[in-house]
């Protein structure tokens, strides 16, 4: 290939960043979507909103890449100092946008609240700029050409962002020249560590291979995600699947998914296209089983409704779990879950349901049942009307309550995708 890579870079911006009060997601996300339509992301840097320092950093994005966008500071507010840190790198003053600033007016009609005088902030831009509008808030981004590169800066909001990204950003890319076509694929993994995985595939994991193969961790779920290029998108994708190909029989039982949609997506995405409906008792994980479902839209075409079951009165009252099953076996039982997956599937008349219950720590845990011990069980109806159930029990290992219980969850996942 003699096309040249467009190379871009992101600039996260403001304090509350870099002081533990918000974590930067807009970098990850916007990558995503560049490296999509082939442009290289290379590096993200994350900035306060001192004058001198956010100078700089956009600056040196603009004199190292063709594209950058930046995100943070377009606020109403004395501390929202993007506009005039960019008109000072330019050399050049703000001028005020008039259109910018009736389409800030209109935003506020429209939901019948005061314009703070504050606000006509929002409507300067650096003289040189080209003014974005932004359909979702009252923050204006604008374009502009600053050292070598196009500048793109947006709204930190990551709702704001992602419209105007759509509606501004990757339009302005896709006509561009320098964009090699590029594919993705991802394989989604429960079980192994990262370490054992990693020397598993590490003969695909070499700096230079086309497609490159590399492994990400979040919540106990591994994915191994593959970037190809070639010629054309179709000769990427091609490569990126002869590569899965000899990946797969090294996964083996790990694999328990594949796609680029979330994990929560292929799963409701797997319901809908069979016409299932499904009802959640949830004990350990306290509803983000349903919470993860009801994120995504279209969710109510096939989530009937979940029970968060946290005592033993709870799972006995709301769910019909039996006291001598209680006491007998122990809340954190497979008996237990099993009936609490019959009781949801009944209640909730679903076609199936999934149960959870189990010890997350940090306490609580025993010689029998350490903490990370969770038992499952999905119930599913019969055409009969019947309900067969089936329950398991997995040993998580102990990396902290929010892992077990992230953990937790993608073994539902993955349950409901075999």
């Amino acid at each position: 290939m003699t096309t040249q890579p467009l190379i871009a870079e992101v600039v996260s911006i403001g304090d509350e960043l870099l002081h533990a009060g918000l974590i930067d997601t807009n970098s990850a996300y916007l990558a995503g979507q560049l490296e999509q339509l082939g442009i290289v992301v290379q590096r993200f840097t994350v900035v306060g909103d001192d004058p001198e320092q956010l100078q700089e950093a956009i600056a040196s994005a603009c004199r190292r890449a063709d594209l950058v966008v930046a995100t943070g500071g377009l606020g109403p507010t004395l501390d929202d100092r993007t506009r005039e840190v960019v008109a000072a790198a330019l050399g050049e003053p703000l001028r005020f946008d008039a259109l910018s600033w009736q389409e800030i007016l209109e935003w506020f009609a429209r939901f019948k609240r005061p314009v703070p005088d504050s606000n006509r902030r929002q409507a300067e831009l650096p003289q040189s700029a080209t003014a974005l509008s932004n359909s979702s808030g009252t923050a204006p981004g604008f374009r502009v050409r600053l050292h070598d590169a196009e500048l793109f800066v947006l709204p930190g909001v990551p709702r704001e962002m992602k419209v105007m990204l759509n509606e501004h950003v990757l339009p302005f890319v896709q006509q561009l020249g320098g964009l090699i076509p590029t594919a993705q694929a991802c394989l989604r993994v429960l079980g192994p560590s990262e370490a054992l995985l990693g020397e598993r595939l590490q003969q695909f994991m070499q700096p230079g291979r086309n497609p490159l193969v590399g492994i990400t961790a979040s919540g106990g779920m591994l994915s191994v995600r593959l970037i190809g290029t070639a010629n054309t998108k179709a000769e990427a994708a091609a490569l990126c699947e002869q590569t899965a190909k000899e990946l797969r029989p090294l996964l083996r039982e790990w694999l328990f998914a594949e796609g680029l949609q979330t994990v929560p997506e292929l799963v409701l995405a797997a319901l809908a296209a069979d016409k299932r409906t499904i009802a959640f008792a949830e004990s350990c994980t306290g509803g983000l089983c349903a919470a993860r479902l009801t994120d995504l839209p279209g969710s109510s075409a096939v989530l009937q409704g979940g029970i968060v079951a946290y005592s033993n009165a709870a799972k006995h009252e709301l769910l019909g779990v039996a006291d001598d099953l209680l006491e007998q076996h122990g809340a954190v039982s497979e008996p237990v879950a099993q009936a609490m997956a019959e009781g949801a599937c009944q209640r909730f008349l679903a076609d199936c349901a999934v149960a959870t219950t189990g010890i997350a720590g940090p306490s609580g845990g025993s010689k029998s049942k350490p903490v990370g011990t969770v038992c499952f069980a999905l119930a599913t109806r019969n055409p009969s009307g019947s309900i067969d159930a089936k329950a398991w029990t997995v040993r998580i290992p102990d990396l902290g309550r929010t892992f077990v219980r992230d953990r937790a969850v993608f073994e539902v996942w993955r349950a409901l995708l075999q």
